[in-house]
């Protein structure tokens, strides 16, 4: 049923574009209306820059432009996706493959069991570090020819690690309710030291891999 619907909604789309920019091609201000009143000599040149919009707008709407340009934003949007979507997918699995290996350590050694829910903390403060390496690099163009322009990360490249892998790597829900419940248990003071740690941790380490990529980047 989407299927089939798409060219439909497209055609629609394309026809919509076209009478507005139509439409606002065909726009004369107030100004111009008045100053046509009061001299009517002004209708035939004024007649002759209707025209001009009409056809430059015209061709502006051309559809076949149109297609071919909707065709390349819909292809970036796609690989942009996918670039976040990799990213994504690799940060989740990650962060849960932590915290399996910090649960089954906790269960082998209850003694421990005091850290529990800590390694959010840790995991948020790596993807801030990792977050702040990738803002202190600047956004390169791959297709650059001088070797100094390729000292950075690519468009993608930062979608991919930013947007993707610390989007999903790091988790403030996990972190707002493993505060709640050391408030529910009582527990005020490892709940405020877990909040100082993830927040001003966080903060520290997001500036240190902030000046750590520009110092690289600087030599």
């Amino acid at each position: 049923t989407m299927k089939a619907l798409l060219p439909i909604a497209s055609l629609l789309v394309l026809i919509l574009a076209t009478t507005i920019t139509t439409t606002s091609a065909l726009f004369v201000p107030r100004q111009q209306q008045q100053q046509i009143q009061q001299d009517p000599n002004n209708i035939t040149t004024t007649k002759k820059r209707w025209t001009t919009r009409v056809r430059s707008a015209l061709s502006n709407s051309n559809p076949l432009s149109s297609d071919n340009s909707s065709s390349s934003s819909v292809g970036m949007l796609v690989v942009d996706a996918a670039c976040i979507g990799v990213g994504a997918v690799t940060g989740a699995v990650c962060r849960y493959q932590i915290g399996n290996i910090v649960t089954r350590k906790i269960q082998e050694r209850p003694s421990l069991s005091y850290f529990a829910g800590w390694h959010t903390a840790g995991i948020n403060i790596v993807g801030s570090f990792v977050l702040g390496t990738l803002a202190g690099m600047p956004t390169v163009d791959p297709a650059a020819a001088s070797l100094d322009q390729h000292r950075g990360i690519t468009a993608r490249s930062r979608l991919c690690m930013g947007v993707g892998f610390c989007g999903s790597f790091t988790t403030f829900s996990t972190f707002s309710v493993d505060v709640v419940t050391m408030l529910g248990k009582g527990e005020m003071t490892r709940a405020f030291s877990y909040l100082a740690l993830n927040n001003v941790g966080g903060v520290m380490a997001a500036f240190a891999g902030f000046n750590v990529a520009k110092r690289i980047l600087s030599r």
